[in-house]
């Protein structure tokens, strides 16, 4: 579990200090005071080995990204300031950790570096062309070094310490989830998901759950159609793809299946209570609280929404969790990000006294 997050140069984020996250955290504040960017910021910090992980943070916007340093890496550099570097500190199951990005305009990789020629001429290429992105990461005495290039061909790593063979510590596996990886999910990976939860006896309690928004919902299957698998839910007498059987149902959906599918894992979602209609909403956080606290999760999510607040303190309270809950308010004013907390307790306390907190 992520217990504390410091932000610097990323995104919009010049300073952001987070020094006590719960396993239930939730961000509230205005348009652009840096909601989207920290959960950004989170889940590149736990994928910052993968090459593609700053495809993914710009997909997650919805944004195609060109293979060149101004479209790829430049817009996670506050201010597009490449001389400043990208630091974000956290506290990892009670590790301290530290991974920063920088630009670098001298490497070249090494000749014994143990790539394929034709990667290492592609990257080398790159790299001359442009310039190299580096990261460092530490967590404990581990640490570890790397380069990216800009035209796909891959990242190298040249330092390792404390893990034999040169092997990568894994991190905690992390999800990102908004309206645009929601429904652009690969049907095959979200039929899997469902699948183990079969074999581990457990789709029944995801069925179960899903009733409170349809009371109609008996199953949920993985059908097989012209070679390409999908998930299909059993409603009174029609079977239709769960994808169709509603906005706010496949939400539901999908949220518990990928926190009940990867146990001891961090769920981010963004902007958590869209396409849920607010009477839903208490029910919503109910049903999140339990998979989490069943399956070991950490959910990190936003909202701009006060009856989404409302309800999630409500909840936390009927289910005895808030000591596992906190909200923070970021905001945005002159060039300085502000983060003001709110622990289970005060968050209830300042929705009874109708306070402003979004």
């Amino acid at each position: 579990m992520i217990t504390q997050v410091t932000f610097e140069n990323f995104r919009g984020l010049k300073k952001l200090d987070l020094p006590e996250l719960s396993q239930i955290t939730l961000f509230t504040g205005k348009n652009n005071a840096g909601k989207s960017s920290i959960l950004e910021g989170l889940f590149l910090l736990m994928d910052h080995s993968a090459p593609e992980s700053f495809v993914k943070i710009s997909n997650y916007r919805g944004v195609l990204v060109r293979m060149e340093p101004s479209s790829l890496w430049e817009p996670a550099f506050y201010g597009l300031n490449t001389k400043n570097n990208i630091h974000i500190t956290a506290a990892i199951d009670g590790e301290y950790c530290s991974l920063i990005y920088d630009k670098d305009n001298n490497f070249v990789p090494a000749d014994n570096i143990g790539a394929d020629q034709s990667t290492l001429n592609q990257f080398i290429a790159a790299s001359r062309s442009n310039y190299s992105l580096k990261y460092q990461y530490q967590q404990g005495d581990y640490t570890e070094e790397g380069y990216f290039s800009t035209n796909g061909a891959g990242h190298f790593k040249n330092i390792y310490t404390s893990m034999p063979n040169n092997q990568i510590r894994l991190m905690p596996g992390t999800l990102y989830l908004n309206s645009v990886t929601l429904f652009n999910g690969i049907e095959s990976m979200v039929s899997d998901w469902l699948s183990q939860l079969e074999l581990n006896g457990k789709k029944e309690s995801i069925v179960e759950s899903l009733k409170y928004l349809e009371k109609d919902i008996t199953n949920l299957l993985t059908i097989t159609k012209q070679g390409q698998v999908q998930v299909f839910a059993k409603i009174a007498d029609q079977t239709l793809p769960v994808r169709l059987s509603g906005d706010g149902l496949y939400r539901l959906f999908y949220i518990l299946l990928v926190i009940m599918s990867h146990p001891d894992s961090i769920v981010l979602i963004d902007e958590i209570e869209t396409g849920f209609h607010y009477s839903m909403l208490e029910t919503l956080w109910k049903l999140i609280t339990e998979a989490a606290k069943e399956n070991n999760c950490q959910v990190i999510a936003t909202t701009h929404s006060y009856e989404c607040i409302q309800n999630a303190v409500d909840a936390m309270n009927k289910a005895g969790f808030e000591k596992n809950f906190c909200m923070y308010r970021i905001e945005h004013k002159d060039g300085m990000n502000q983060a003001y907390r709110y622990d289970g307790e005060l968050a209830r306390l300042s929705v009874d006294m109708n306070m402003e907190v979004r």
